[in-house]
């Protein structure tokens, strides 16, 4: 695709602490984002709260106030059941083809972003609309691509 990076299109920092709880955690999750990352006291990224995750409470007949972030997060992916161990993260040098394919692959709506291959500790986020726009922006589809198929 291009030389884009996980850098050059995320957004900065967005998390919920791990304690965060129901009402406040909501009110974090009327964002724009589908999704944030949940992260533990040295911000390293432990797991993502979607509004999947959120509806899965509810569908549980949990309250507002029986669930906190860490209490309802996954890994990401809808496929993942049980304690999160590993979420899907990519880090800032992460080419932007290899974020699109871990992001259509897993039907993941956000993709946390990481310091490095070896910390885990949260420097963005990106979200579907974060890639599109950029592959817009940087001309990805040139008009005479288009020409060309007509």
């Amino acid at each position: 695709m291009t030389a884009t990076t996980a850098k050059d299109i995320m957004h900065p920092r967005l998390s919920l602490p791990q304690k965060e709880s129901g009402k406040s955690m909501i009110d974090k999750l009327l964002c724009t984002y589908p999704g944030l990352p949940v992260v533990n006291d040295e911000d390293e990224v432990v797991g993502i709260v979607s509004e999947y995750d959120v509806f899965d409470a509810i569908m549980n007949n949990r309250t507002i106030h029986e669930f906190s972030a860490e209490s309802i997060m996954g890994c990401g992916h809808r496929e993942h059941e049980g304690v999160c161990k590993e979420p899907v993260v990519v880090s800032q040098n992460t080419p932007i083809d290899k974020v699109l394919e871990i992001m259509y692959s897993q039907n993941l709506s956000i993709l946390p972003v990481v310091e490095s291959d070896r910390s885990k500790k949260l420097v963005g986020i990106i979200a579907r609309k974060n890639i599109i726009s950029a592959l817009a922006e940087r001309n990805f589809w040139p008009e005479h691509e288009f020409q060309k198929r007509a």
